[in-house]
């Protein structure tokens, strides 16, 4: 792929999903990122021992996942990753955890979800033995549903969720992590041309519709600002990720609204 790539003028970008240990190879990140591989989606799940080990997690065990996160991006791949909460072994303390983990990590992209069980896994049937089972997986783990009662009291579980979601897409803690991503990312150049006009227009819309008309448009302005100064070269990663919030911002609000509808309960996400 890379001597393809390098004889055709650099013409694609790719996206993958991979274990944490990709962090063990740097030779492969290496050539990756000069292949034109940007950015990896990692199933971290959880900073927490004992529930890495209650998912089978084993290649996220006994390793420093924050260090392993921040080499693949200073290799020139960006991480998106997945967290969940709800394990059995999960206790008040995992959701400032995850919090934590998430900010300081730089994971901009981070999809945090309830823990479900797929009917046929190893989960499921062992809920399944437990009579802890309500209904069936909805496959998205991230509208706020769990088809099993977990360990944890439910609504504090769900309030802690709530929790983590406002405490990392909420305008300041957002854009504080885009500068702490901007700090650990170093971006390999793979020769690919950039389109000038269409980024010219996303930066134009992107001043109207976040740095203009809505709330925390200041944050907005201070990142780009920073990125200026601190940054420049990564002006376009920056921008890219204002749009991300925007989204992500308005996504969970409007699954709050549904699930006030459909719980008929005082669960809020409070963005």
């Amino acid at each position: 792929m890379h001597e393809w790539m390098q004889n055709h003028n650099n013409p694609f970008t790719f996206n993958i999903q991979s274990s944490i240990n990709l962090a063990d190879d740097p030779e492969l990140m290496s050539l990756m990122a000069e292949t034109g591989f940007t950015s990896t989606f990692v199933g971290i799940e959880t900073p927490d021992e004992l529930s890495l080990s209650d998912c089978n997690k084993s290649q996220n065990e006994n390793r420093d996942l924050l260090e392993s996160v921040k080499k693949i991006q200073a290799a020139g791949l960006q991480v998106t990753a997945g967290f969940i909460v709800g394990f059995d072994t999960d206790t008040q303390s995992v959701f400032q955890k995850q919090i934590d983990f998430i900010q300081k990590s730089g994971i901009v992209s981070a999809m945090v979800g309830l823990l479900n069980a797929p009917k046929n896994t190893v989960l499921y049937n062992r809920l399944k033995s437990e009579n802890r089972l309500t209904n069936q997986s909805s496959g998205n783990n991230t509208d706020s549903s769990m088809n099993f009662i977990p360990k944890m009291n439910r609504d504090e579980l769900l309030e802690g969720y709530k929790k983590i979601i406002h405490n990392i897409y909420s305008a300041k803690p957002y854009y504080k992590r885009i500068r702490q991503f901007l700090l650990n990312y170093k971006k390999v150049q793979s020769g690919r041309k950039s389109r000038g006009f269409s980024l010219l227009i996303g930066f134009l819309k992107s001043v109207f519709v976040i740095g203009v008309v809505n709330k925390g448009r200041s944050e907005y302005w201070k990142l780009i600002l920073w990125t200026l100064f601190r940054r420049p070269a990564l002006m376009t990663e920056a921008l890219t990720f204002t749009v991300y919030g925007y989204h992500f911002r308005t996504v969970y609000g409007l699954r709050n609204k549904i699930k006030i509808e459909e719980y008929n309960d005082s669960f809020e996400y409070g963005i």
